[in-house]
């Protein structure tokens, strides 16, 4: 099949939904498939190029408006490439793609990918949300991650049949342990002693604030991976509360070596997510992968379902920094939880989250989806609404 996917931004560009998107196009194209990208470019010129495989066009962005990427030449070249196409695969929240999603025309399918509602630009969804609901009805399938994506979101419950669900799935090769990454795993065990580790942006979202002033309450220390607008206000806090020792900023992690072996050192993940902008926690799937527990709270989004309560995960309530420090506590001073945790994270991730289980259950749905949108044609039922 040629298939276009529709995203915000593409790889080298981290964050959740690109990594999602980034490992489903590259096992597409591993699988025979034509994929092409169009995402957002952060600077004004355009680009062409092929990573893995995939061809990646990024449009020339001249601004940015209510959180939204201004590209003045996206509508052009998305119906120019989707007049190629047999599928055009959509990552929401993306409200610039989806306005423009709606004149392609009704003979190619149009299917997405839902991560989250817009949750942040409240204004914008309120001006956007007749345009959100066409672009809705004009989809042929709605995929989710996890069945709490249709639960809390303001939109999906009118949309039931339509959704379709798909868990997202993580290459677990580079995860793998070797004489490098263990080597790394080592040295962290002996500079730091037993561990618990942050993976993600540095955004207030994400609680990171809530884990240090948890980090008061327990002997040990927590390194925090990546970067991001609040790492000034983070340091900040780290130094008024005396925790320079325990709390280590370690910022992006470029060698996949010393990535993975901090996973391998760790006693535990930690995802103290305050808000439902955290929607799925892809770092949960890296963490069930290397057989490690997890600790992340009762959002109203994905997270939470993403492990079992009790058996692969700690959940606690969100902003609380005592429950936070009490879970990491029962992590750290029981070795038998600890292992028992994340023997069950990695059969669950290999039950559910394998990626080769994403990319088969994807191409299935495609062609599912093309054959009943060709039969419709064909007949003449009327075109897909």
């Amino acid at each position: 099949m040629k298939i276009l996917h529709v995203s915000k931004y593409y790889y080298p560009y981290s964050g959740g939904m690109e990594s999602v998107v980034k490992d489903l196009c590259e096992g597409l194209v591993q699988k025979g498939h034509d994929v092409t990208v169009i995402c957002s470019h952060d600077k004004a010129t355009n680009e062409e190029e092929l990573i893995n495989g995939v061809k990646v066009v990024r449009v020339a962005r001249t601004g940015v408006l209510f959180g939204q990427n201004i590209n003045p030449g996206f509508l052009t070249k998305l119906l120019e490439l989707s007049n190629e196409k047999d599928l055009v695969h959509v990552h929401c929240p993306n409200p610039q793609a989806e306005a423009y999603c709606l004149a392609i025309p009704k003979d190619i399918p149009l299917v997405a990918t839902y991560h989250s509602d817009v949750v942040r630009q409240k204004l914008l969804l309120k001006l956007y949300r007749p345009v959100f609901k066409k672009f809705l009805n004009r989809l042929q399938k709605i995929y989710v991650p996890t069945e709490n994506h249709i639960i809390y979101s303001q939109f999906l419950p009118d949309y039931r049949e339509k959704c379709e669900l798909i868990p997202f799935g993580i290459r677990e090769d580079f995860l793998a342990t070797n004489d490098q990454n263990l080597k790394w795993a080592q040295d962290l065990r002996r500079e730091h002693g037993p561990y618990a580790l942050f993976v993600g942006r540095l955004v207030g979202y994400k609680g990171i604030n809530v884990l240090i002033e948890a980090a008061k309450n327990f002997k040990h220390k927590v390194l925090i991976v990546g970067t991001g607008p609040e790492k000034e206000n983070l340091e900040k806090k780290i130094k008024k509360l005396g925790l320079e020792n325990q709390v280590k900023l370690l910022g992006k992690i470029v060698d996949p070596s010393h990535f993975v072996g901090l996973y391998h050192g760790c006693e535990m993940l930690v995802l103290p997510s305050v808000t439902p902008n955290e929607n799925f926690g892809v770092v949960q799937l890296e963490a069930m992968a290397c057989s490690k527990p997890v600790v992340t709270t009762d959002i109203k989004s994905g997270v939470p379902v993403v492990g079992e309560k009790g058996k692969t995960c700690l959940i606690v309530k969100p902003g609380d920094p005592v429950q936070l420090s009490n879970a990491m506590n029962m992590i750290f001073n029981n070795l038998e939880l600890k292992v028992s945790l994340g023997k069950r994270g990695r059969e669950r991730f290999e039950t559910h989250y394998m990626w080769k289980n994403m990319i088969n259950l994807q191409i299935d749905s495609y062609r599912r989806t093309t054959e009943i949108h060709e039969i419709i044609a064909k007949h003449g039922y009327g075109k897909a609404s």
